[in-house]
């Protein structure tokens, strides 16, 4: 994520820290695009509910082709009987398309409604994916968004169900009482023409209308973390798998029985959720408890299954004797930490323009455990012949006590010649604006104004206060270049243009929000110095700089997984990225997360209570100053909706601590003269 990457006027910006998936500001769209793959019927709605369907474009209509905009002029569109036709030439234009307003001009009130609907038909002669998104304000922060995929010829209803997104997620709650406009668009720059119609447009539905339920996205909280034990009701026909020639079933009292034969082929059973996943995000591990009812030693082993992956494979420290008892612990977190390959050649994540560039960690680090897409628990035989049988008598999700050294926070995890250059304690009851600016630009949300006053400074700690407050961004009415007046506000600080540290050891311990929809950060990013020119040139990640993710946290995901990541090499078709978004962590007894990079020449570290969470060593690690930021905002990849209900909120910063080695310090390390802002934010 980056805020500094502002190109001059005409050239679009992007925004780094999503290590899968950009937010892109882009021609009159504005949007951020997600590849859907959504099967619908063909046709149109009948009548439901009693509330007949409300057509929304009428092409015999005089003011028809005044309610059309295309997006550039690589788009043209004839209108018909049949209805809209798109045409779209090959070009540069990232999400070349239409957009439709109300025939008055005036935002359409579809109160009465649920949804939107078109049928859409590819004209063309190659496959094609066509999104619909419906707007309450113009700048795409207010959306709802779902896409087709059509071959040559092919027809499909495209549904936009209010407040749901992406694959009917819950997504912002729109106001179908004020939808200002509807976009068509096909993502995705192209030297060839496509062509597609819009038929049958409407809203239809019933007010409040929900998707259908897909069990398989069903997530369910077990109580207590229980997933096997007392007051626990398990369906074995249903919930129990057994593979190679394993057997088992439930007993009585309700324990999980297991014969494993000892013959050549794998043995394993599986415990799985009753319905979907169980979401396991209130948990750290998982403990199984077994006990020995066959007549021979057991070694056995087991390991969890999510949506993501699968956790590492845990095996028991000593063989169980016959009526001996013991515990597996399985860990969210990655046994080995995950590391970053130096040679780009290997497994990424996901696939698309950007995921493509977003490294794995190396074979053999890191997990892809995902604790709020549990799938299954797996307890696997060992390879010694001979019949053996397993009483399982629990299974809970839990969370230990957290061990953290306690040279934390006073040194670098790293033996050298330290000299701390930065102690910011956030002493007194005000920002230190000859250190930190509290203003910038926000390309990532653009629903949340930075206000002064949201950057609190208190009892030795700086709070980013998260409310729903409206306000104008930057605390300026003229400042409407990219948010603003919106209706939430947060704090903000980074020490752009004020201090900056060319390697060292880069440290803070913060506080975590709860509220859901919450996106907060603590990274690093380049500045070059006044010298090279405007921000967007100082703060480039290309040409040796980077962005370093050092949590990237996003609420949804529960309180102890972050996300981790690099960005380098630009945030266009030359981005990269490598890191991972599973990593697990203990706050300690005070709720607060103590979290930094070690960064030396062609080798980068993160450490988290003291332990190593991420590294990459390679000669591209970043040989730019950096500067420190610390944000809040809402939404990201995989979060889940904003509520209001929970609101405010807070990310807590107790203090940032910055060393640097002795043989590493140059003249470019530490205070700059205030050069960083233009005096119109900075002076506020």
């Amino acid at each position: 994520m980056t805020h500094v990457n502002t190109p001059p006027a005409g050239q679009s910006a992007s925004s780094g820290r999503l290590s899968a998936r950009p937010s892109r500001a882009s021609g009159r769209f504005s949007i951020l695009i997600t590849t859907l793959v959504l099967a619908f019927g063909t046709g149109a709605s009948a009548q439901v509910g009693g509330i007949a369907p409300k057509f929304l474009f009428d092409p015999n209509s005089p003011r028809a082709s005044t309610q059309i905009t295309p997006s550039t002029d690589q788009v043209s569109v004839t209108t018909g009987k049949d209805g809209i036709t798109v045409n779209i030439a090959g070009g540069s234009e990232e999400y070349p398309g239409i957009t439709l307003k109300s025939e008055t001009g005036s935002p359409w009130d579809l109160s009465p409604w649920g949804r939107i609907e078109a049928k859409i038909t590819n004209l063309g002669t190659t496959n094609l994916q066509v999104s619909l998104r419906v707007d309450n304000k113009q700048d795409g922060s207010s959306s709802n968004c779902e896409g087709v995929n059509l071959k040559p010829g092919d027809s499909k209803i495209i549904k936009v169900i209010f407040g749901y997104t992406y694959g009917f997620k819950p997504g912002f709650q729109l106001n179908p009482g004020a939808i200002t406009r509807l976009l068509f668009f096909s993502a995705g720059k192209k030297t060839t023409a496509r062509a597609f119609r819009i038929e049958d447009l409407q809203a239809s539905g019933s007010a409040g209308e929900k998707p259908p339920v897909d069990p398989s996205t069903a997530r369910v909280k077990p109580a207590g973390g229980v997933l096997l034990g007392k007051g626990v009701k398990i369906d074995a026909a249903k919930q129990v798998v057994a593979k190679g020639e394993a057997k088992a079933d439930l007993t009585a009292d309700g324990n999980l029985q297991i014969a494993f034969t000892g013959g050549p082929k794998s043995e394993s059973v599986v415990l799985k959720p009753a319905i979907g996943s169980w979401q396991l995000t209130d948990a750290f591990q998982v403990q199984i408890k077994l006990k020995n009812t066959g007549k021979t030693p057991v070694t056995p082993s087991a390991r969890l299954e999510s949506k993501g992956g699968s956790s590492d494979t845990i095996t028991v420290s000593s063989p169980i004797p016959p009526g001996g008892e013991t515990e597996i612990t399985i860990p969210f977190a990655a046994v080995v930490p995950p590391v970053v390959p130096t040679d780009p050649k290997q497994e990424v994540y996901g696939k698309g323009s950007w995921s493509e560039n977003n490294w794995a960690p190396q074979a053999g680090t890191g997990t892809k455990f995902t604790s709020d897409w549990a799938k299954g628990v797996t307890i696997i035989a060992d390879k010694t012949p001979g019949a053996k049988s397993l009483t399982v008598t629990s299974i809970v999700a839990n969370v230990p006590e957290s061990d953290i050294p306690s040279w934390v926070g006073q040194r670098p995890p790293v033996a050298g010649d330290w000299v701390k250059t930065l102690d910011e304690n956030f002493d007194g009851d005000a920002i230190n604006l000859n250190r930190w600016n509290v203003y910038t630009d926000n390309f990532w949300d653009k629903r949340t104004h930075f206000s002064k006053d949201n950057a609190i400074v208190k009892n030795g700690k700086l709070t980013l206060h998260f409310e729903k407050k409206t306000g104008y961004h930057n605390d300026d009415p003229n400042d409407t270049k990219t948010v603003g007046k919106t209706d939430y506000a947060c704090g903000y600080a980074d020490s752009y243009g004020k201090w900056r540290q060319l390697y060292g050891y880069f440290e803070a311990r913060v506080k975590l929000p709860k509220a859901p929809g919450l996106w907060p950060a603590f990274w690093l990013m380049p500045d070059r110095g006044p010298e090279v020119g405007p921000q967007w040139k100082r703060a480039s990640t290309a040409k040796g700089g980077m962005e370093f993710d050092i949590l990237e946290f996003l609420s949804g995901w529960g309180p102890y997984r972050y996300n981790l990541a690099f960005h380098w090499d630009g945030y266009g078709k030359e981005h990269k990225s490598g890191g991972t978004p599973y990593h697990y962590v203990l706050p300690d007894k005070d709720g607060y997360i103590t979290t930094g990079v070690y960064w030396v020449p062609g080798l980068a570290v993160y450490y988290c209570q003291g332990k190593e969470v991420l590294r990459w060593a390679s000669p591209r690690v970043s040989n730019v100053p950096s500067y420190v930021m610390f944000d809040m905002v809402t939404g990201g990849w995989d979060n889940q909706p904003l509520e209001d209900a929970k609101l405010p909120d807070d990310f807590v910063i107790d203090y940032v601590r910055v060393w640097q080695r002795k043989d590493l310090a140059s003249s470019v390390d530490g205070p700059m003269p205030n050069q960083g802002l233009p005096s119109s934010l900075t002076d506020k």
